[in-house]
């Protein structure tokens, strides 16, 4: 929503002093597969991507009051009217992958008067995520500067283009509402776009070093930003570095969660164009690379990693609570929890990752 799996990795190749990128492997989490729609109610399946034998969650999941038929009816007739889908089969396969719900799962806590702008940045971060994957080092780095330029309001959006006014209009919405908590969302929407374009992927050898990295590649500062605003949580700054644990914990459980549900289809994706000098960028491919394992081992060992996440959550959580804690700080680690949860249960029934 990526960012949900923000898994593309370049090879530079230098000609006339110029760097070429060229993205391989797969694209944004769900961004692309395409699926049917022609049924007038939508149907979604159960848990059935499940790759392995792994152990209960211990997570406690929700899903927002309202329903996401409600958000989905609010919010996906504004994309699906507004945005320059490259085709009519492209537009129908985003939208069946129903964005709603995963809002829904992800973000909870949402204030029903923030839903509407809410939901339209996760939108845009994941349809932004699909924009850099048809560009070019040179074209990537330009698009994202004046992207970040009409984020943070230094620069008028070209009317013509639909991300600059979409992105622009959501934002200024966004700062009608509560204008700080805007500010997170737009610097967070930044380092996104910072980290996704950034180079230091093409030299990641560990998983330490993977995992590290894929705190800020997978959306930290925008989705911890999202939920603070949907949920008109204004933390200190104390607050928010006694969170500071929690939310790596929990960005650390999204990247990996996700490299296990994408890999079948980033593998099969890879097999078939192993572009020269490219390689997957993904926890399961690391992890094999530097242990000999299997990648069907190095799944099951990666979900029993994500599940001493949880473990390392609840006793992060323990310790801060020594203290008495304020109520907005209370709710934001709750809603952390059902983020991590949320990312679990969008991975297992995503259409993206169906075989």
């Amino acid at each position: 929503m990526y960012r949900f799996q923000r898994a593309c990795i370049w090879k530079q190749l230098v000609n006339q002093n110029q760097f070429v990128v060229t993205l391989a492997v797969n694209r944004g989490v769900i961004l692309t597969n395409i699926h049917s729609i022609n049924k007038p109610d939508r149907q979604y399946s159960t848990a059935q991507n499940i790759p392995c034998e792994i152990p209960a969650s211990q997570l406690e999941s929700k899903t927002h009051p309202l329903g996401w038929e409600r958000v989905q009816a609010q919010v996906e007739p504004y994309f699906g009217n507004n945005w320059s889908f490259a085709s009519e089969k492209e537009k129908k396969g985003f939208l069946d992958l129903g964005l709603s719900r995963a809002f829904s799962h992800f973000f909870p806590l949402t204030l029903d008067d923030r839903i509407d702008v809410t939901c339209k940045m996760l939108y845009l971060s994941l349809l932004v995520d699909d924009q850099l994957e048809k560009l070019n080092f040179k074209q990537m780095l330009s698009y994202r500067d004046q992207v970040t330029k009409v984020a943070l309001g230094t620069a008028s959006p070209d009317r013509s283009i639909c991300l600059e006014w979409m992105l622009h209009d959501t934002i200024m919405a966004m700062r009608s509402m509560d204008e700080l908590l805007a500010n997170d969302v737009a610097q967070g929407f930044c380092q996104l776009l910072q980290a996704q374009t950034s180079q230091e992927r093409t030299t990641i050898k560990t998983l330490g070093a993977y995992l590290k990295l894929r705190e800020t590649d997978v959306g930290r500062p925008l989705y911890t930003a999202l939920i603070r605003f949907g949920a008109k949580l204004c933390l200190t700054t104390t607050e928010l570095k006694k969170a500071a644990a929690l939310e790596s914990t929990a960005f650390r459980y999204f990247s990996v969660v996700n490299d296990i549900y994408s890999w079948e289809r980033e593998w099969k994706v890879y097999q078939a164009n192993p572009t020269d000098g490219a390689q997957p960028f993904s926890a399961i491919y690391i992890f094999a690379n530097e242990t000999g394992l299997s990648y069907k081992a190095c799944k099951r060992l990666m979900y029993s990693y994500c599940r001493e996440l949880e473990l390392a959550l609840k006793q992060s959580r323990a310790e801060i609570r020594t203290e008495k804690l304020r109520h907005e700080l209370e709710l934001y680690i709750k809603g952390l929890e059902y983020f991590m949860s949320g990312i679990e249960l969008w991975s297992q029934w995503t259409p993206r990752y169906r075989q």
